[in-house]
C-alpha cells in the first residue's frame, strides 16, 4: 500500500469549504512551504490549463526568462512554473526591503528598460508582474489552488518530507487535511480534479472576496521556510 493510499478516505471539512476558503489555503502554502516543494506543485497543477492560457501567463512572465529559455515550449508546465518560482521570489524580495535589483541568479535580457519620460532612469519590467493577480484575473485561480493543495509534491512534504516534523505548528487544517491519522486527504473532495473547474471560474467571481494585502501575506523569506 503506497503512502497516497491513506489520502483516500474523504475529510468532511474539504468537502464543507468555499472557493474563497480553498484560495486563502493556496495563499498559505505559496507562503510557507519551501520554493521546490511550490515548484513542483505548480508544474502539476498547470498541466490542467488549456495550452492557450498557459502561453498567455508565460508571455507575461517573459522578464524572468534568461536568454537559454527564449526558445523553450511556451506551453510547457515545467517551464511555466520555473518562471512562478522566479516572479515570487523578486515579489518576495521587493516586499522585504531587498530592492529589485537584488541578485536572482538568473540573467534576463529584458528585465530593465529605460523609464519614459527619462532616459536616464531604469525600469524593471519584473516588478510589473503580478502572479497572484494575474492566477485571478485570468480565471484560473480556483483551479490551480485547488491542484496545489492536492498535489504529491505537498503531500509529500506534510507527510514523510520536513513538513511532517512540523505539523503541530500549522493551522489546524494543514493537521486535518495531510496528517493521515488525521482522515487525510481524498482529491475527490474538491470536485474530482481540475476538469470540473476549467473554465467555470472567471475573474470575477472571486471580487470582494480577495483585496491586494489577501494575496500579499508574508512568506517567502528563510524564516518561513518559503522562497527566500
Amino acid at each position: 500500500m503506497g503512502v497516497f493510499s491513506r489520502f483516500r478516505r474523504r475529510k468532511a471539512p474539504y468537502q464543507a469549504l468555499t472557493d474563497e476558503e480553498r484560495i486563502s489555503r493556496y495563499i498559505y502554502l505559496l507562503n510557507t512551504l519551501p520554493a521546490s516543494v511550490i515548484e513542483s506543485a505548480h508544474a502539476t497543477a498547470f498541466k490542467d490549463l488549456s495550452p492557450e492560457r498557459r502561453r498567455e501567463m508565460f508571455e507575461q512572465l517573459r522578464p524572468f526568462m534568461a536568454d537559454s529559455e527564449r526558445d523553450a515550449a511556451s506551453d510547457d508546465p515545467t517551464v511555466l512554473a520555473k518562471l512562478v518560482r522566479r516572479a515570487e521570489e523578486h515579489r518576495a524580495r521587493r516586499a522585504a526591503g531587498g530592492g529589485a535589483d537584488a541578485a536572482t541568479g538568473v540573467a534576463t535580457a529584458t528585465a530593465v528598460r529605460p523609464t519614459a519620460g527619462d532616459p536616464d532612469a531604469q525600469h524593471d519590467r519584473r516588478d510589473e508582474v503580478d502572479v497572484r493577480g494575474m492566477l485571478a484575473t485570468s480565471g484560473v485561480m480556483l483551479l490551480v489552488a485547488n491542484n496545489v493543495l492536492v498535489s504529491s509534491a505537498v503531500m509529500s512534504y506534510y507527510t514523510v518530507g520536513a513538513g511532517s516534523l512540523h505539523l503541530g505548528a500549522e493551522p489546524g487544517w494543514v493537521g486535518e487535511t495531510y496528517d493521515p491519522g488525521a482522515g487525510g486527504l481524498d482529491g475527490g473532495g474538491f470536485g474530482g480534479g481540475g476538469g470540473d473547474f476549467g473554465g467555470g471560474v472567471d475573474g470575477g467571481g472571486f471580487s470582494g472576496g480577495f483585496d491586494g494585502g489577501g494575496f500579499g501575506g508574508g512568506g517567502f523569506d528563510g524564516g518561513g521556510g518559503g522562497f527566500g
